[in-house]
């Protein structure tokens, strides 16, 4: 269930989701796109063991501190990690793009009070792009991709997604096949 492209999910559901309706495809960020939480992570988690060093280079003395404010320090660093560490995970879990053999919905998680959900029906798909762009989208094999819907519904946009050449060509099969055109 942790990756980030999925075909035909099962036990899945999301709010708002009719009886009848299928998901098709379940989509995340890529994993690579986490590297932007993980690394400074790593960092904080690795302060307590270059802090003394880098105090004896700037002339500075640990040992004066108190050995309670130095404990005090260690847990709020590593608290902060911890934070660090979960809000990232929970951010890029839970922002998922689903495709339905209805809907095209898009659940923005922005934090643990707040939640936005696109949904367009599949009918209202006119056109959809996709685009990769840099060294790690290419190497990695993400992007974009872009759906224009019809009328008054908003436009759904997959960012950072795998494979989104074929994420587009696959939204818009489903759009012909279920609603015709070409």
């Amino acid at each position: 269930m942790f990756s980030s492209y999925i075909e035909n999910p099962q036990n899945c559901n999301f709010e708002g989701q009719d009886a009848d309706e299928k998901i098709l495809l379940l989509l995340r960020a890529h994993p690579i796109t986490n590297l932007s939480w993980i690394i400074p992570a790593i960092l904080l988690f690795l302060i307590p063991f270059f802090l003394p060093r880098v105090s004896q280079a700037v002339g500075f003395d640990l040992s004066l501190l108190p050995e309670t404010f130095l404990i005090l320090i260690l847990i709020i660093n590593y608290l902060l990690v911890l934070v660090v560490v979960f809000e990232g995970f929970l951010f890029w879990y839970f922002n998922v793009y689903i495709v339905t053999d209805k809907n095209i919905v898009d659940i923005d998680f922005h934090s643990l009070l707040f939640k936005n959900i696109d949904m367009a029906p599949l009918r209202n798909v006119e056109d959809t792009s996709s685009s990769m762009g840099g060294i790690l989208q290419t190497i990695f094999h993400f992007g974009n991709v872009f759906v224009q819907t019809a009328g008054a519904t908003k436009n759904i946009d997959f960012i950072d997604v795998p494979l989104p050449h074929k994420v587009a060509d696959f939204i818009l099969d489903q759009a012909h096949k279920k609603y015709g055109g070409n």
